[in-house]
């Protein structure tokens, strides 16, 4: 719902930060009810929650970027192809060799971005279409840091004052660029009421549900944003949905499903099946 409302608010690039400062402080207030201590937590790990904001702030620039000016149900399933991300970084390292498999999954990826620009008929919309969709590449390769990050850091940490935390710092990074084009009140309500009520309490569950999950399968689980927000837009927001945007964000969820049926491979000697990921 988040994403889907962010797409329709004119200033929300500028103005991200509105979102995640309220979505934070809301979450440090109710991690304070809840007795977990916010102040002791940011005291125990606070360039862990610098560098979670930094990387959340570039998220939610590059992100909003892209909605506003890509195809909604693409933009939001690029966003969301950390696991893609990480499969590319498996292969750099040498911790993954490549496969007919990887190399129909990023044909798959290619041909939505050139698919998303050429269903887009008004003059420089192409243009606009894959520029918005390089933003939100640039936005995926945030989101696939950041749930490695909390992955490795949720089962041990207060989730309500964490991911307050991680939000907070978010929008104290990205709060220089609301003073480049200050929001009307209007629209600083409207983003302040998104940050505490959907991108805040989404948060808190997102932290709390990588507790039982790796990045890997929370990504393929995150994908249903993709589905829902292209609903939700169209629904509530007025947004477009043209059939090639429908096709294009298909194509990339097929790619990213494609990755994690391919991720369980049998192990010499006739072992049980075990994901890449787990060895």
């Amino acid at each position: 719902m988040s994403s889907a409302t962010l797409s329709a608010v004119d200033g929300a690039l500028t103005s991200s930060a509105l979102v995640a400062g309220a979505g934070g402080l809301t979450l440090l207030g109710f991690g304070g009810l809840a007795r977990q201590r916010p102040l002791r937590v940011f005291a125990e790990s606070p360039w862990l929650y610098v560098r979670l904001g930094a990387l959340e702030a570039a998220n939610l620039v590059l992100f909003v970027g892209a909605l506003a000016i890509g195809p909604l149900p693409v933009v939001v399933a690029l966003h969301l192809m950390a696991p893609l991300l990480l499969l590319a970084r498996e292969i750099v390292r040498r911790r993954r060799q490549p496969s007919a498999l990887v190399f129909v999954e990023f044909v798959l990826v290619g041909a939505a971005i050139a698919l998303a620009g050429a269903g887009e008929p008004e003059v420089g919309g192409a243009t606009q279409a894959v520029l918005g969709c390089v933003l939100a590449i640039g936005s995926a390769v945030c989101v696939a840091t950041l749930v490695s990050s909390i992955a490795r850091e949720s089962a041990q940490r207060a989730t309500l004052s964490s991911a307050g935390w991680q939000l907070v710092c978010a929008g104290v990074a990205g709060s220089v660029l609301i003073f480049a084009q200050p929001p009307s009140f209007p629209t600083a309500g409207v983003l302040v009421g998104v940050g505490a009520l959907l991108l805040g309490p989404g948060f808190a569950l997102y932290w709390l549900g990588l507790r039982g999950l790796d990045a890997t399968a929370a990504g393929v689980l995150g994908l249903n944003e993709a589905v829902f927000a292209a609903i939700a837009g169209a629904l509530f927001t007025g947004t477009r949905i043209t059939p090639a945007a429908i096709v294009a964000g298909a194509l990339v969820l097929a790619a990213v499903v494609l990755e994690q049926r391919s991720r369980r491979i049998p192990v010499v000697g006739g072992a049980a099946l075990m994901p890449v990921g787990d060895r």
